[in-house]
Order: C-alpha cells, then structure tokens, then sequence
C-alpha cells in the first residue's frame, strides 16, 4: 500500500519529536537509530526513508525553537520593566531545580550543547539561532540594550551553564545551590 505525502510528512515528524527526547535525554551517542524508530513506533528500514544518517537526524532535530525562547515571547508586557519582570519569571523557572530533572522535556540548549559542539555544522548553525533568538528576548526588556548585550550574554551563559552543570551534579543540594547562585545573578544582569 502507498502513503500520501501527509502520511510521510507526519511520520517524519513523530521520528523527529522522539528523536528530540532522547537526544536530550541521553546525548548523541546515547542513542541509536533503533532507539528513534522503535520510540517513534516504527521498524529501523523506513529510517533512510526520511533523513539519510543520523547526523542528518540530528541536525534536524536541532532545528526549531527553543522552550526558554518561546516561554520569553509569551511574556506580556507594556514596557523594558515589565518585559524584564516577565524575563526574570520565567529564568527562575528556567532554572529551577525541578527543571533539572527534566532533561527528555527540557531545553535542547542546556542538554545538547556539548553535542552540537561536536557535530557538523548544520546544527551548529541551528543552536546559533536558538542563543541569537533567546538574546533577543532577553535585550528587549534591558535599558539602552546594545546587540549583542552584555547583560543579556551574560545571562544566556548563566541560564544554560548553570542548568547544564546543576543536571551534570549528583549532589542535589549543591545543584539547587549553583541554580540559585545562577539566577541571582542573572537577576542582577536583567535588572542591571
């Protein structure tokens, strides 16, 4: 029997959404493409069907927007003071500990930052709009922002370092330390 173009569209994108969970979950290497095809309900011979290796997975899944990004451009507000007040919410809940612990869910750019690094450049260029978009964000509620920020450069490293370090760390209380150390002065940046 022969799919429409829809049915393949919206295979590929189950391969993609699963894909995306556990490559954060367990890294690159950590996962095979059996893993992705068995996640995504599917037998490994329809793979190359729709990317043509892994590495072509991975970049893909790479793409798209960040949640620390798209949870900064729902925030309501009139003015840099209420924009940078929404900024602050939504860091702490960034970084907050129970976000540690959700690694398959959580941003791709605190759990896959070492992997991109690693990898070719399609993905590299992916995490680049991901950080550019999440700076954006991030100056439009700082006074006389300047592109790229200081402050919010500054806070992008705090955000996604601290979280990628806290989720490295087997000792929660010195994990829930280091997020707290990180937010706070991440508030300090954004609030300048």
């Amino acid at each position: 029997m022969r799919y429409g173009p829809e049915h393949k569209a919206r295979t590929r994108r189950r391969i993609l959404r699963e894909a995306r969970r556990l490559f954060r979950r367990d890294g690159y290497d950590g996962v095979s493409l059996d893993a992705v095809m068995s996640a995504a309900g599917l037998t490994r011979g329809g793979f190359y069907k729709h990317f043509g290796s892994k590495a072509d997975l991975f970049a893909e899944a790479t793409a798209g927007e960040a949640d620390f990004v798209r949870r900064l451009k729902a925030r309501e507000g009139a003015n840099r003071a209420a924009l940078a007040r929404g900024a602050l919410e939504v860091v702490s809940g960034y970084l907050h500990p129970a976000n540690r612990e959700r690694v398959g869910r959580g941003c791709d750019l605190a759990a896959l930052s070492v992997d991109v690094a690693r990898s070719g450049v399609r993905a590299r260029r992916h995490h680049t709009a991901k950080v550019r978009a999440l700076l954006d964000e991030l100056e439009r509620g700082l006074p006389d922002a300047r592109t790229p920020d200081p402050r919010a450069l500054v806070s992008v490293a705090l955000c996604v370092g601290g979280l990628t370090v806290a989720r490295a760390l087997t000792d929660p209380d010195l994990a829930e330390a280091l997020l707290g150390a990180c937010r706070d002065a991440a508030e300090r940046e954004l609030l300048g």
